[in-house]
């Protein structure tokens, strides 16, 4: 089988995205080598800026210009395309691969990567959601922000990650950062909702034709750093129970309403004290990425399953059960010394790193994150979490 990994930020090279190319390059590598492990012929689309990668099957791009028009010219070559990209660019990317998409399809792309649409695709689903209103430039209604509880996050509708999100305390501070947002989100929307408190994570999954096959519970790293929340990094697998049970159900009402889901997803989640709530559906492998490659190398053995004409009704596994260790993904502002657990992952002209850790010691993780990451910061008590 050969397979097409086309990430946007790597393949484009432009300068305001120099900070996400270590993230990048992170999880395209992670892709590469666990398709390649499980007998994958692999390419990589990579900016001819670039100068040196730990991959030899390369598709060079010249410039973002050029990128929509390779990537249509090349995909016939193989029998899929992994697409990793911002929401609007990913739409775009997804409509040009089409069936080759080893991924959901571009209606589900284009559903999922709009956050307000989201939220009403997840409760026609009956999946719990903060309480949200959307506004613009034209539509700031004071009123309507009277509907919600404070305190508030304000985020684009349209971006990806931690990207121009803000933390309100209360209604002048939301209107205030519902303006900045609007200028940032590439459709002039913003989106105003309900904090939830509680853990805040993911849930990696891999979708195939008879529901989900795998799946893994994530520890998100989000700090507040002034009024912005920042996501730094993650640990994972969690091996809670009852946040187990609680995804679960998520996972199969996903699958029920959207039965053609296959690849890979990514959903952002809080778990709060009676219920979890659905912040995020990112339609396209995230940051978790990195960490599940780091413990559990057959992950892409699942994906090609994914796409198999094999219907596995029933069959799913979780990662909790199949590992027995713990990795952690720092997003770092320098690269620093590492220890003999971990690897620190850097790309030239990027003032970031990331780095990667094992470790078969739940409190040697937390240690360590306590060492590289403001802790005080953290919109939880990292050492209340049950990991």
């Amino acid at each position: 089988m050969k397979i097409l990994i086309s990430e946007y930020v790597l393949s484009t090279y432009q300068y305001h995205y120099l900070e996400l190319l270590p993230e990048a390059y992170a999880m395209v590598i992670s892709l590469a080598e666990t398709l390649s492990a499980a007998g994958c012929e692999v390419y990589l689309t990579l900016s001819d800026k670039i100068s040196r990668i730990l991959w030899d099957r390369v598709v060079t791009v010249s410039s973002e210009s050029e990128y929509y028009h390779l990537v249509e010219r090349v995909r016939e070559y193989f029998d899929w395309v992994v697409l990793i990209a911002p929401p609007l660019e990913l739409i775009k990317l997804s409509k040009i691969v089409g069936e080759k998409l080893l991924g959901p399809s571009h209606f589900l792309v284009e559903a999922f990567s709009d956050k307000l649409n989201t939220y009403i695709v997840l409760e026609k689903c009956g999946i719990k959601t903060p309480r949200s209103i959307s506004v613009d430039n034209l539509h700031i209604d004071c009123s309507r922000i009277k509907e919600l509880n404070p305190p508030y996050v304000i985020k684009p509708t349209l971006l990806a990650g931690s990207e121009c999100v803000y933390f309100a305390r209360d209604e002048d501070e939301a209107l205030q950062y519902a303006r900045r947002v609007i200028k940032c989100d590439p459709s002039g929307r913003a989106l105003i909702q309900e904090y939830v408190s509680g853990i805040h994570g993911s849930i990696s999954v891999i979708y195939g034709r008879g529901g989900y096959l795998l799946y893994s519970l994530n520890l998100q790293l989000i700090i507040l750093d002034g009024s912005r929340l920042r996501y730094v990094g993650g640990v994972l697998p969690i091996r809670n129970h009852v946040f187990r049970r609680r995804a679960e159900i998520v996972l199969s009402k996903l699958y029920e309403s959207f039965p053609e889901l296959r690849g890979y997803i990514g959903l952002d989640v809080v778990w709060g004290r009676d219920d979890m709530y659905v912040i995020e559906v990112n339609p396209r492998a995230t940051t978790s990425i990195i960490g599940i490659y780091e413990i559990f190398s057959r992950l892409g053995e699942f994906l090609i399953k994914s796409v198999s004409i094999r219907r596995d009704v029933g069959e799913h596994y979780f990662l909790g059960d199949l590992v027995r260790d713990y990795t952690y993904y720092l997003i770092l502002d320098k690269i620093i010394p590492t220890h003999s657990n971990e690897k620190s992952i850097s790309v030239k002209d990027s003032p970031r790193s990331i780095l990667v850790g094992k470790s078969k010691s739940r409190d040697g993780v937390l240690s360590r994150i306590a060492e590289l990451v403001s802790i005080n910061k953290l919109a939880y008590n990292l050492h209340e979490t049950i990991l």
